[in-house]
């Protein structure tokens, strides 16, 4: 979604400046008429949340590099290659051709050329290592694993986000959520994360529902329990209790029976977590992370999970696999997924829906959700040779991402491709404003993953689990902010 604080300012411009000529009123449109019985009504068309996002300026200078090569590294997985998609032709598709579009954008405005390589999935941490070292100007920004790539940035390898990349504008709309913030330290971050980490969108948490189970066992419209604020974790584990049937009469609960609710009790339960309000670390007033979880809460948090997953009737967890048999034969009524699952589901032959994860109680006032830790972040090399024209087009490729494949793939893709009702891409907008970014999470202890552990294995032993991480974690975690604070 935009952000929400440059819709008003804009939607106001805009709708000053798309008022065109009509001898007809349309249904949805102000018509204005000046008194005059010679002059023609004038119809304001109310702009699209595209036009929105097209008319925030990006504040660049024209600027012709001159077949200036901007290098970019990402992995070697066919999805990562193609969120860039330097060779993606335009094909009617309107994610690939919205790729294209932004592509040919940048290029044609700054008179460059974009240049991908596509480096070992597991290994690129280490040849970005590598090339920084040796001191080669090998690439102007490198696309690693949010989870990997920041652990070098105490070493110094890494430009400023803040302060060394001249055109990089932080509160822009296309960095997302509190990123900028969750990555830094006393202002400074050494990694980021923009719309051009696309994967970022295709790893969002959510879940998916059956409309049709849902009616059969008379379970009241989700979306409007989502949208009155009603949508909890226990309002999840009744259902899980109402919503069960062993289809095949063995007395075994199994994804060959009807169930409640499936998914992995591994990445899927961490969101459990950030869904729930309680990160590991929020960054306090003296720009430094603080670590604020509540170990209370997570004690609860896993009680509450493991009572739904192994001793409610319609829950079942065991593996990663968890859920896609029932989901594809249409007997399970909630499955947690990716944005990206949707994509698979086309040719369902039953209705679903899209829904955030459930809220800890009523009185929290937002659903949030997070994105996989398989998604990318961005790291400028401090070898980059040209530091103003690789920040211009950074930032170029963030905003475009914003203005041109974001929609293509929100509001086309998944709003109207792969989601089957209008009340899905409400929630999807939901979805898209509550991500969250966590300190704790991307550079990693052990600590974010105690719940997922825990749970896996049906245990309630909160309290060792992290007593016997905290000594360590604390240690890492201090370690870390120290290293930021000596590189300024």
């Amino acid at each position: 979604m935009m952000n929400r604080k440059a819709i008003s300012a804009l939607t106001l411009l805009l709708l000053a400046s798309v008022a065109v000529s009509c001898g007809d009123s349309d249904a949805g449109n102000t018509v204005e008429t000046t008194g005059s019985a010679s002059t023609e009504p004038v119809v304001t068309e109310e702009p699209t949340e595209a036009d929105l996002r097209a008319a925030i300026p990006d504040n660049l200078p024209e600027t012709d590099m001159q077949g200036y090569q901007f290098r970019i590294w990402t992995r070697d997985r066919s999805d990562f290659v193609e969120d860039i998609g330097v060779d993606i032709e335009e094909t009617g598709d309107v994610v690939d051709d919205a790729i294209y579009s932004r592509n040919k954008t940048v290029e044609e405005r700054f008179n460059c050329e974009l240049v991908q390589r596509a480096v070992d999935d597991q290994g690129i941490s280490a040849e970005v290592t590598k090339s920084i070292s040796s001191g080669d100007d090998s690439h102007d920004v490198a696309l690693g694993q949010v989870i990997t790539m920041p652990n070098l940035c105490t070493e110094g390898y890494f430009l400023d986000w803040y302060e060394d990349l001249p055109y990089v504008d932080l509160s822009q709309p296309w960095y997302i959520g509190n990123a900028a913030e969750a990555l830094s330290v006393n202002g400074h971050a050494y990694s980021m994360i923009g719309e051009l980490n696309f994967s970022v969108m295709r790893f969002t948490y959510c879940m998916y529902f059956n409309k049709n189970i849902a009616a059969n066992y008379d379970v009241e419209n989700l979306y409007t329990v989502v949208q009155e604020g009603r949508w909890t974790i226990d309002y999840l584990r009744n259902i899980c209790l109402e919503v069960y049937n062993d289809l095949n009469g063995d007395g075994t609960k199994t994804e060959d029976d009807l169930l409640a609710l499936c998914g992995d009790p591994y990445s899927a339960v961490v969101t459990y977590q950030y869904s729930f309000e309680n990160p590991l670390f929020t960054i306090g007033e003296d720009k430094l992370p603080a670590l604020t979880y509540d170990f209370e809460k997570a004690y609860d948090i896993v009680t509450k999970l493991n009572d739904i997953y192994w001793n409610t009737a319609g829950a079942l967890t065991k593996d990663w696999s968890s859920g896609y048999t029932a989901w594809d034969n249409g007997t399970l009524l909630l499955k947690t997924g990716l944005f990206s699952s949707a994509s698979g589901y086309r040719d369902l032959e039953f209705d679903f829906g899209i829904i955030p994860y459930p809220k800890w109680d009523e009185a929290q006032k937002s659903y949030y959700t997070m994105s996989d830790g398989a998604h990318d972040v961005m790291t400028v090399p401090i070898t980059c040779g040209n530091v103003e024209y690789a920040s211009m087009i950074i930032e170029a490729m963030n905003a475009e991402t914003y203005k041109q494949v974001v929609p293509a793939y929100y509001d086309t893709a998944m709003k109207v491709k792969y989601s089957r009702d209008d009340e899905s891409g409400q929630v999807l907008d939901l979805l898209m404003d509550s991500r969250v970014f966590d300190f704790g999470y991307i550079y990693n202890t052990g600590l974010a993953f105690v719940i997922q552990n825990l749970v896996s294995a049906n245990s309630s032993n909160t309290e060792s689990s992290y007593a016997s991480k905290m000594k360590t974690a604390e240690k890492q975690y201090q370690e870390i902010i120290d290293a930021y604070l000596d590189l300024e």
